[in-house]
C-alpha cells in the first residue's frame, strides 16, 4: 500500500514553499486541504495547514511524519480555500500566511511550552537552581507558563538552560485549542436564604462593609447587572456567594448584542425609474451560476442603499448568500442599521471593534450559514460566507479597503472580484466617484457600468463655493483661526434655524507642528522621518506612524528660546475654536483619536440624527456614506491637505474627497451650501470638484497618468527595503532591484531611491517601483512571473537576511 503524503504550508512570510510529510499509516485519516497539523519542522512541532493531498513521493529524500491533526474537519470551506489560492498567487504572500489571516485570532491554537524530567537525581544540580528543578520534577510535567508564576524570569530563563545541558530536563511544545464558550451576562441576585432582618446580616455593616454594600445594593434594585459587577470587591463577592446568599446568574446573550449600538431603520421606499432599471438589469444576473461584474456610479444621494437592499432581496429569493463590503466602521454601523431594519435578525455585522468573544461566535454562526447576509469592513471578503450569490463594495474606491500594513495585501474590492469568480457570484461595485481603476475596466469591457444621474431627494444639488484663505489672511491679519468669516458666519445661520453642520478638516491633533520662531526648530519623532504633531488635550507630542510620545518642550533645546508658534491645525484646534466662539452648541469631533473607545462612533452617529448634535468636526470617515436630512451646510476647512504629495494618486483622492464630501448636503429637502476653504483655489482638482465635473477630472488624469506609464494603463508592483541600519538597507536595494531589472523585460523599473518618508519606526527605507504595461501583460501574469522568481532566489534569501523586503502589488500610495 502507497504511503498517504500531503504538501503543508506554514504560516511564516520566510517559508514561501511547502514541506511535504508522509501521514501515519497507523491512523484512519484522510487528508482534507485547509486542515492545520502539527508537523516537525527543523525538529520544532509547528503548526501549518494542508495545502495538497495525493502527493507522489520524492525521490531520496526521507519524509517525517505528521504529528497530530488539529481539526476533524477544515475550518476554512472548499471554495474559500480555492479563493485564498489565488489571492496568495496574485499577491504573492505564502499561503500559510493567507490561510492564517482568514481565521479568527480566537481561532488560533495556542502553543505551550511544557517541561518534564529526564533525571531526578538532583545530586549535580547547582544550588540557585534546586528549587526550579524540585518543583519540575516533583510533577510528570509542568506547564512553563505556570513556573513563570513562583519563580523570577531571571532564575527560570537561566535555570532551564542549565538543567538542559545536565540533561535533567527537557521541553515539548504542547497545543491546546481555545474554549469557545457562547456569548454570555452575568448578574448577582439575593438568594432565598438571606433576610435583612436576621441579626448575622445586621452585623455585616460594621463587621464586613464592603459585603454590605453588595447586599445594600441589591435591597434597592434586586440585581446587579454585568456592566456594575467591576465595581465591587471580588473577595466580598465570593465570601457572600460561599455563605450561598448572593448567586451569580449566567444567561445567554442573543445576537441583539451586535446591534445594541445601531438604530434599526424601516423605509418603505419605491424605486425611481432609474433605479428600477439599473436594479432589473443587475437582478437578471443574480442566480445565473456565472460571475457578472457590474459598476455603479451614482451621484451622492442617488439612492444605491435602495438599488442595494433589493438586490439582497432577490439573492435570498434565488436562495444565496450577500456580503456588502464598506470601507469605514462608521459607514458600516450607518448602512448597517439600514439592513438591520430590512433583514432583521438575517444579517451579521463584522468589524474590527468587536470583542473577541463577540468575534468568535459571530464567525462559528457565519460559517454554520446561520446568516445569509454579511455587513463588514475590509477583512470581511475573508469570511466563511456559505452558497454566495451576490458581493457589494459600496465606496468601492476608497483606499481604506487595502490591506497595507501585513500579509496578504489585498485590496478587498479586487479580492471580492477573485472571490466571486470562484463561486459564480455577482459583483456590484458603487461609488459616486469611482476609482479610475474602475473606470478604466468598464470603458474595456471588463465591467458593465450603469449610472444613476438623478438625486432621490427633491431637493436640488448643493450650492458650492471656494474661498481663498490668502485673501483671508490678507484681510484679518487672523493666521490662528482655522474658520473664514464667511463660513464661520454661515455656521450660525444653520445653527439659529436649528440645522446641522459637517466640518471636514483632514488632520488629526491640535497643530501640526510646534515651531521656535527664533531659530525654526521643529521636535521631531526619534524613530521615523517626520515631525511631531502637538495634541493639546492629552499635552503630548505624538508620532502618527510609530505612535510615540513625548511632553512638549518648556524651552527651545536649539536656542532656550521659551517661546512657540502653533502653525497648521487639526481637528482637535478647530474643535476648540468652535467651541469658543459657539458654546451653547453641541460640537463633536470624529477622528482616529476620539472613535478608539467602544461604541463611541456609534452614539455619535445616533445622536446626531436624533439632533442632540448641532455640529460634527472630523476627518475623513465622516466624507462618504452619511445620509442625514438636516445637514445643510457642509465646510472643508483646508482643500489643500494631500494635495501636493509625492504620489501619483494624491490628486485622484483629494478630488473624491471634496466631491463625496460635498454630497453630505442637503440630502433632505432643504438646499445645502458647501463653502471649501483654499490656499489654491485656482488648482484644477479643486475646480473640478466644485464643479462636480468627474468627467474632466477623469479625461485630465488618464491623459497625464498613460504617457508615464502609471494605473490604471499599468500593473504596479512596490519593493520596499527597510532595516536598522541605511548603508546595508541601501545596499540591498541596489543588489536586489540589479538582479530585477536584468530579469524584467518590457517591463520598466524605477530606483531605489530613499521612500518619500525615509525612516518609520527607527527602519530606514529605499524603494522600488516596477511598471507592467496592461497592453502587453493584462493580468500581471509576467510581473508577478519575475517577482515570484526573485522572492524564491539566492538573492532575496542573502539580502532578506538583514533587511526587511516586502513586495506590495497594486500598491495604493507610494510613500
Amino acid at each position: 500500500m502507497s504511503e498517504l503524503l500531503v504538501n503543508i504550508a506554514f504560516p511564516s512570510s520566510a517559508l514561501r514553499k511547502f514541506f511535504t510529510y508522509r501521514i501515519n499509516p497507523g491512523k484512519k485519516f484522510t487528508p482534507v486541504p485547509g486542515q492545520r497539523v502539527v508537523a516537525p519542522l527543523r525538529n520544532t512541532p509547528t503548526i501549518g495547514f494542508v495545502a495538497e493531498t495525493g502527493i507522489k513521493a520524492p525521490k531520496d529524500i526521507k519524509l517525517k511524519t505528521i504529528i497530530e491533526i488539529i481539526d476533524p474537519e477544515p475550518l476554512i470551506p472548499t471554495d474559500l480555500f480555492r479563493f485564498l489560492i489565488k489571492l496568495s498567487d496574485y499577491y504573492l504572500a505564502p499561503l500559510g500566511k493567507t490561510l492564517s489571516a482568514a481565521i479568527p485570532t480566537e481561532y488560533q491554537i495556542q502553543k505551550h511550552r511544557q517541561v518534564f524530567t529526564l533525571d531526578s537525581n538532583s545530586d549535580s544540580v547547582p544550588e540557585p537552581y534546586l528549587p526550579l528543578f524540585t518543583k519540575i520534577s516533583s510533577k510528570e510535567s509542568i506547564l512553563l507558563s505556570s513556573l513563570k508564576r513562583q519563580f523570577d524570569n531571571e532564575t527560570l530563563v537561566r535555570g532551564i538552560e542549565i538543567l538542559k545541558k545536565l540533561n535533567k530536563i527537557s521541553e515539548t511544545p504542547q497545543f491546546s485549542a481555545p474554549q469557545h464558550r457562547p456569548l454570555i451576562q452575568k448578574q448577582i441576585l439575593l438568594t432565598e436564604k438571606f433576610t435583612f432582618g436576621h441579626p448575622d446580616h445586621l452585623n455585616l455593616q460594621k463587621r464586613a462593609p464592603r459585603q454590605w454594600e453588595i447586599l445594600k445594593q441589591l435591597k434597592i434594585h434586586y440585581t446587579i447587572p454585568q456592566k456594575d459587577i467591576d465595581k465591587y470587591s471580588p473577595t466580598a463577592i465570593k465570601s457572600l456567594s460561599a455563605k450561598q446568599w448572593i448567586t451569580i446568574e449566567e444567561t445567554e446573550i442573543s445576537d441583539d448584542v451586535f446591534w445594541e449600538d445601531i438604530l434599526s431603520k424601516e423605509k418603505t421606499v419605491s424605486l425611481t425609474e432609474e433605479q428600477r432599471i439599473v436594479t432589473e438589469k443587475i437582478a437578471g444576473e443574480i442566480g445565473s451560476n456565472r460571475f457578472a461584474p457590474f459598476l455603479i456610479q451614482g451621484v451622492t444621494g442617488s439612492g444605491k442603499t435602495e438599488v442595494y437592499l433589493k438586490l439582497i432581496k432577490t439573492a435570498l429569493t434565488a436562495g444565496k448568500s450577500a456580503l456588502v463590503l464598506v470601507p469605514e466602521i462608521t459607514l458600516t454601523t450607518h448602512l448597517a442599521s439600514r439592513f438591520r431594519g430590512e433583514f432583521n435578525d438575517k444579517i451579521a455585522i463584522w468589524h474590527s471593534h468587536l470583542s473577541g468573544s463577540q468575534r468568535n461566535t459571530l464567525w462559528q454562526k457565519i460559517r454554520n450559514g446561520q446568516y445569509p447576509i454579511v455587513i463588514g469592513a475590509r477583512s470581511a471578503v475573508l469570511l466563511p460566507v456559505r452558497n454566495l450569490g451576490l458581493i457589494i463594495i459600496d465606496e468601492e474606491q476608497d483606499g481604506s479597503f487595502k490591506q497595507r500594513d501585513q500579509e496578504p495585501r489585498y485590496h478587498a474590492r479586487d479580492a471580492a472580484l477573485m472571490r466571486a469568480v470562484e463561486c459564480r457570484a455577482v459583483v456590484v461595485m458603487g461609488s459616486a466617484t469611482p476609482s479610475l481603476e474602475s473606470l478604466y475596466n468598464a470603458a474595456t469591457g471588463k465591467f458593465q457600468k450603469l449610472e444613476l444621474k438623478k438625486r432621490f431627494s427633491d431637493a436640488p444639488s448643493a450650492t458650492i463655493e471656494i474661498i481663498d484663505m490668502k485673501d483671508e489672511w490678507k484681510c484679518t491679519g487672523d493666521f490662528e483661526n482655522p474658520i473664514s468669516r464667511l463660513l464661520k458666519e454661515k455656521i450660525a445661520e444653520k445653527l439659529d434655524r436649528n440645522e446641522q453642520i459637517l466640518l471636514l478638516q483632514n488632520r488629526r491633533g491640535y497643530s501640526n507642528v510646534i515651531l521656535c520662531p527664533d531659530c525654526g526648530w521643529t521636535p521631531k519623532c526619534r524613530n521615523c522621518d517626520i515631525s511631531l504633531t502637538y495634541h493639546k488635550k492629552a499635552a503630548t507630542l505624538l508620532c502618527h506612524y510609530c505612535n510615540v510620545t513625548q511632553a512638549p518642550p518648556v524651552v527651545c533645546p536649539n536656542c532656550q528660546s521659551s517661546k512657540f508658534l502653533y502653525p497648521g491645525f487639526g481637528t482637535q484646534r478647530v474643535e476648540t475654536c468652535l467651541q469658543e466662539t459657539f458654546p451653547k452648541n453641541k460640537i463633536i469631533r470624529l477622528d482616529i483619536d476620539s472613535t478608539r473607545k467602544r461604541g463611541f462612533s456609534q452614539r455619535v452617529m445616533r445622536e446626531f440624527e436624533s439632533g442632540h448634535i448641532d455640529i460634527i468636526i472630523g476627518t475623513q470617515m465622516i466624507a462618504k456614506g452619511l445620509d442625514f436630512h438636516n445637514v445643510t451646510l457642509v465646510g472643508v476647512l483646508n482643500a489643500d491637505i494631500g494635495l501636493f504629495m509625492p504620489d501619483f494618486r494624491a490628486r485622484e483622492r483629494v478630488f473624491h474627497l471634496l466631491y463625496q464630501v460635498a454630497g453630505r448636503a442637503g440630502r433632505g429637502k432643504v438646499q445645502g451650501e458647501v463653502f471649501i476653504q483654499s490656499f489654491n483655489p485656482q488648482d484644477i482638482t479643486i475646480r473640478f470638484a466644485m464643479q462636480q465635473n468627474i468627467a474632466k477630472f477623469t479625461a485630465l488624469e488618464l491623459n497625464e497618468r498613460n504617457p508615464v506609464n502609471y494605473p490604471p494603463f499599468s500593473r504596479l508592483a512596490a519593493i520596499l527595503f527597510s532595516g536598522l541600519n541605511e548603508s546595508k538597507v541601501q545596499e540591498a536595494a541596489n543588489i536586489s532591484t540589479q538582479y530585477l531589472r536584468q530579469n524584467m523585460k518590457k517591463m520598466e523599473v524605477l530606483g531605489p531611491t530613499p521612500a518619500p518618508i525615509g525612516k518609520i519606526k527607527n527602519r530606514y527605507r529605499y524603494l522600488s517601483i516596477i511598471k507592467s504595461r496592461k497592453d502587453t501583460d493584462p493580468n500581471g501574469t509576467r510581473l508577478r512571473s519575475v517577482l515570484k522568481s526573485f522572492l524564491t532566489s539566492s538573492i532575496h534569501q542573502s539580502q532578506s537576511r538583514q533587511v526587511r523586503i516586502s513586495v506590495d502589488i497594486d500598491p495604493m500610495d507610494l510613500l
